[in-house]
């Protein structure tokens, strides 16, 4: 994976196969260290061994990268990738950190298009999304919220999806995520 927001990708589709039909996003980036937590509501599996290739829920093939691939991004750059079961039904917390600053840390990519095309993607899925920006919390897009103000049941229409990448790129580019390796 080239980017974050290849991993990121990867993250809220194994979200998605967990049968998760809400997830929680949160993003901080403070000095140089960007921090990615994912909480989804979907069926939490075992964890043992969840970062070895060759140990995986896929039913299609017997090799699973994603998470591998993530912790040796992060681990690579000083950071962690740390995961856990909130309850059988409950879900799992998914949370990673990247030293941006580090030789081999990865661009971010476009975060914002990710998730326009979850939202394409997976119109069943309600995403929540937070910034922290010095300990404070800022909700930066909710789709229930979203989709209850415009009166929708999806968010499929591409004026609205090209107006929530845009606002998502804008919130971003506050807290220094850029495309590539921050603006702090």
């Amino acid at each position: 994976m080239r980017t974050i927001a290849d991993h990121l990708f990867d993250i809220l589709e194994n979200s998605v196969n967990a049968h998760a039909n809400k997830i929680m996003v949160t993003f901080s980036f403070c000095k140089n260290l960007f921090l990615c937590r994912v909480i989804d509501n979907g069926i939490a599996t075992s964890l043992e061994n969840i970062t070895d290739p060759f140990v995986t829920s896929r039913k299609t093939r017997k090799v699973g990268l994603g998470l591998p691939l993530l912790k040796a991004t992060t681990e690579g750059t000083g950071g962690y990738l740390k995961m856990s079961k909130l309850g059988k039904r409950a879900g799992t917390s998914l949370e990673f950190v990247v030293n941006m600053t580090h030789i081999d840390a990865r661009p971010f990519g476009d975060i914002s298009v990710v998730f326009t095309d979850v939202l394409r993607s997976w119109p069943g899925i309600d995403f929540e999304i937070i910034v922290l920006k010095s300990k404070e919390e800022k909700k930066i897009l909710d789709t229930i919220e979203l989709k209850e103000l415009l009166d929708v049941n999806i968010l499929q229409d591409i004026e609205i999806l090209n107006f929530v990448k845009e606002q998502l790129r804008k919130e971003l580019l506050k807290i220094g995520i850029n495309q590539q390796f921050g603006v702090s």
